[in-house]
């Protein structure tokens, strides 16, 4: 059973989300420009709408600022978010539905690190809502990306709101 939610609030979560056109690329480092003119999000539409959402912990450290928003078929409404947390910095693309009811999240773009190696992630989206997943890494000795380790996928947002990943081997 889907959560009933008030459509003012989920009008008022979306306002944080400035509109943008298709298409577009996310990249790590496109937070400084959504930093600059967008607001933080207050914590109680935090808490309504992506908290519980998450598949990972949130801490008094975790930082999160709202970036942009899309309409595509279906008529869902597809926010990114930012979130930074503790050497792990990424883009979440997140489905609702038009009533507000929270659907599907992936991560698209961003930069983390993992044992020795540094993965720099990010995402374009076509016209048509389709998506291209593009990350590599490099050892922190590194200067620049090994194409040999780079891996790209395929998100398709499905009809109930779900994101079907999809490998693509370059």
């Amino acid at each position: 059973m889907n959560p009933i939610v008030n459509p003012n609030t989920f009008h008022e979560f979306l306002s944080f989300f400035p509109k943008t056109d298709l298409p577009l690329t996310i990249q790590y480092s496109d937070y400084h420009s959504f930093s600059k003119v967008n607001d933080a999000l207050p914590d109680e539409l935090l808490a309504a709408f992506v908290l519980p959402n998450l598949d990972f912990e949130v801490d008094e450290f975790t930082e999160f600022l709202p970036c942009l928003q899309f309409e595509a078929d279906h008529g869902m409404q597809h926010i990114v978010i930012w979130t930074a947390r503790l050497l792990h910095y990424s883009f979440y693309l997140m489905n609702f539905n038009s009533k507000g009811v929270f659907l599907h999240f992936a991560e698209v773009a961003g930069f983390y690190t993992e044992n020795d190696m540094i993965f720099q992630k990010m995402a374009h989206i076509d016209v048509e809502a389709n998506m291209l997943v593009l990350e590599g890494s490099m050892t922190q000795n590194q200067l620049e990306v090994n194409p040999n380790t780079t891996k790209k996928w395929q998100l398709e947002i499905l009809p109930d709101g779900q994101l079907r990943v999809s490998e693509i081997k370059l």
